[in-house]
């Protein structure tokens, strides 16, 4: 195949050279920090190096795309970037625009974040010009310019994308403690696809999307002996490695409530799917919340699956907005003999309550306009178990 030498140009916020020992061998690192909607799209066209095809549907990038919609101020912080090698990267410091030249598609191109540059490609697609325009998030780009033999991108390739895969060796311990998971979960339409360590794949090489912290999340907002009416599980939405250690701290603890488990999954999916219509039959409009995203008027863009309940929702919600409502529920976990029980039927009790949880939702929303705002408010989650709360006393459950 022949190759045609490619001119990228695209605009950064910051350019500098990080100087190395290998300079006079021809081999210089850059690092550019730029806008995601910035990021060019011509380097689709660059992706052959790297030798994991990026699925949108992967857990890895559906965690990518919850940072930058519910997060975008840290987006910068949390994700390790991209990574490209080019034949020569040139910065023009007057207009701050960064100039890279591509030549052969077997030395040079994208070699490491091709989960970001697909999420973030996506993400800025399905943008408005106005939602474009006020969107602000930062990636960091490594630019490689000049190695020049074949063996040796090789090898750079094959370290950059094995190296991730110990990245979490913490949670290997903790496998002893995921059998009772397994045993409630296996036989569930979803239980191949949990990933209960990092980077397990399905039969057919693509990566598992349910990731164990996320369950685990779910699991700890029902834990009543931890959290309370003044006392919230708000780092069951804030921080996925708390939770995993809030489960290794007090397994005893929390082996009761996993028998439970199903139900909260499947509640989980159902206040995803109903509370919007439960907002817009209030005579509000869930399509304009902040962070809300109707996939109906955007064509290109999938519907999120519920895996939990096989249905389909026709928004994209941040989890921001899903956490308070879920935790509520913790009001009708009961504990006897040291063993946890409903004291009702978690989805028909949500549904006769949704109305109230989604206006509370939804006037948070338009007061914050900022989800992770929202899913870290301690009066949110605070209004979201009172509502709750006040029909059990009332039902004497």
């Amino acid at each position: 195949m022949s190759n045609i030498t490619t001119i990228v140009k695209f605009p950064v916020s910051s350019f500098r050279k990080i100087s190395s020992p290998y300079e006079e061998k021809g081999a210089k690192t850059y690092i550019a920090v730029l806008n995601v909607k910035d990021v060019p799209e011509e380097l689709e066209e660059w992706r052959g190096l790297n030798p994991r095809d990026p699925k949108l549907s992967s857990g890895v990038a559906k965690k990518i795309a919850d940072t930058l919609k519910d997060d975008p101020d840290s987006f910068f912080f949390r994700n390790r970037g991209i990574t490209i090698i080019v034949d020569r990267a040139e910065f023009d410091n007057k207009d701050n625009v960064l100039n890279i030249e591509l030549s052969d598609r077997t030395k040079n191109g994208l070699l490491d974040g091709g989960h970001t540059f697909r999420v973030i490609r996506s993400f800025v697609e399905n943008l408005s010009e106005d939602e474009l325009s006020d969107f602000n998030a930062y990636v960091k780009i490594e630019i490689i310019e000049g190695i020049k033999d074949l063996e040796s991108v090789v090898n750079i390739v094959e370290a950059r994308n094995t190296s991730t895969q110990v990245k979490q060796q913490g949670l290997e311990e903790l496998k002893g403690h995921y059998e009772d998971i397994h045993n409630i979960l296996d036989n569930k339409p979803y239980g191949n696809r949990i990933a209960y360590k990092e980077f397990e794949l399905l039969e057919d090489g693509s990566p598992k999307d349910i990731d164990i912290k996320d369950i685990l999340s779910y699991l700890v907002c029902f834990d009543v002996e931890s959290f309370g009416n003044e006392k919230h599980p708000i780092k069951a939405y804030s921080t996925r490695s708390s939770v995993v250690e809030h489960f290794r701290m007090n397994d005893k603890k929390m082996s009761k409530y996993i028998p439970l488990i199903p139900e909260i999954l499947e509640l989980r999916d159902i206040i995803y799917l109903e509370l919007p219509d439960a907002y817009n039959e209030k005579g509000g409009k869930f399509g304009k919340l902040t962070g809300v995203t109707e996939v109906s008027n955007r064509p290109r863009m999938e519907k999120i699956k519920l895996p939990f309940i096989e249905k389909e929702s026709r928004y994209r919600i941040p989890s921001g907005f899903i956490y308070p409502v879920l935790a509520a529920f913790r009001n009708i976990v009961e504990i006897k003999n040291d063993k946890c029980s409903w004291k009702i039927d978690p989805i028909r009790f949500f549904r006769e309550l949704s109305s109230n949880l989604a206006e509370i939702v939804g006037d948070q929303a338009l007061e914050f306009r900022n989800p992770n705002k929202l899913g870290k408010d301690n009066a949110t989650w605070k209004m979201c178990y009172q509502a709750v709360e006040l029909e059990t006393l009332r039902r004497h459950l």
